[in-house]
């Protein structure tokens, strides 16, 4: 009779973690997901911030737009050491406002003329999007549409007018 008793006792623990580890493992996954998700932001944004630093000195008045997004583009692929390639930033978009009241106006560029006093000091709004795919296959498991990560990063550049004495 003791025997049975000790089978049985194996059979119910067998069958308990047939249920749970299942919820284990599914709770591993998300929690993994979750710190990819987390570290492509935070590698994300800190190679935007690299890839802007070259325009920062510069005033990034010279440069052509188009050639300001590609080399956004290819200096966040190369600041995020090699976690962020070119093909998952999707989109760089660059715009040009001659001023903060400009781009408060919604780009309205006319300057105003209560404001003849101030000097207009340009602005870039730097819009980049990213599209990582995820790690573990629960999104494939789910039957989900997108089965990438998607994030947006806008920043703007902008200078300070120097002091005239």
């Amino acid at each position: 009779m003791r025997g049975a008793g000790r089978g049985a006792q194996r059979g119910v623990l067998a069958v308990e973690a047939a249920f749970v580890l299942p919820v284990v493992i599914a709770g591993a996954m998300m929690f993994m997901e979750l710190a990819s998700i987390g570290l492509t932001i935070d590698i994300g944004n800190t190679a935007l911030e690299r890839a802007l630093q070259e325009f920062r000195p510069a005033g990034a008045a010279g440069v052509d737009m188009d050639d300001m997004e590609d080399r956004i583009r290819q200096q966040m692929a190369a600041a995020s050491h090699g976690y962020l390639t070119a093909g998952n930033i999707v989109e760089v978009s660059v715009e040009r406002f001659s001023s903060l009241d400009a781009m408060g106006k919604g780009g309205d560029s006319a300057a105003d003329t209560s404001s003849s006093t101030q000097q207009q000091v340009p602005v870039w709004r730097v819009t980049v999007d990213i599209r990582k795919d995820f790690i573990t296959p629960i999104p494939r498991l789910m039957a989900l549409e997108n089965t990438n990560f998607r994030y947006r990063y806008q920043q703007l550049l902008g200078y300070l007018p120097k002091e005239t004495s």
